[in-house]
């Protein structure tokens, strides 16, 4: 389902890559946990799967992401989406509304989900 195949990931004007030579694969099903200390790379892995990287954080990736076997390079966020969700450090900043209604509406509305 996730396949890193030997990638690294530069951010512009960083002297050294965010992450070097990554090679792993997630089966579909799988449960994995990626844990670390701080400034070693696990966001920057995290937004490779889901199209962040280099799509919206600029920078250079190096190697193959796919997901689903889509390549993050050529499919960008948006045609991720139905497969790739994440929840970062404060799963309390992803939520734009009030009421889960409304944040699964919102969720709809911004991917074109028509309405029933």
């Amino acid at each position: 389902m996730i396949r890193f195949e030997n990638v690294s990931v530069t951010y512009d004007d960083a002297p050294e890559p965010a992450v070097r030579g990554v090679d792993f694969e997630v089966p579909e099903g799988e449960l994995v946990l990626l844990v670390g200390p701080s400034g070693v790379g696990k966001s920057t892995v995290l937004g490779a799967v889901s199209g962040l990287v280099p799509h919206f954080t600029g920078g250079t990736l190096h190697g193959r992401v796919t997901v689903a076997g889509r390549d993050t390079r050529t499919h960008k966020p948006r045609e991720l989406a139905d497969v790739v969700g994440t929840v970062g450090q404060d799963p309390l900043s992803h939520f734009v509304t009030d009421t889960v209604e409304d944040e699964l509406a919102y969720g709809m509305e911004s991917l074109g989900v028509p309405r029933p």
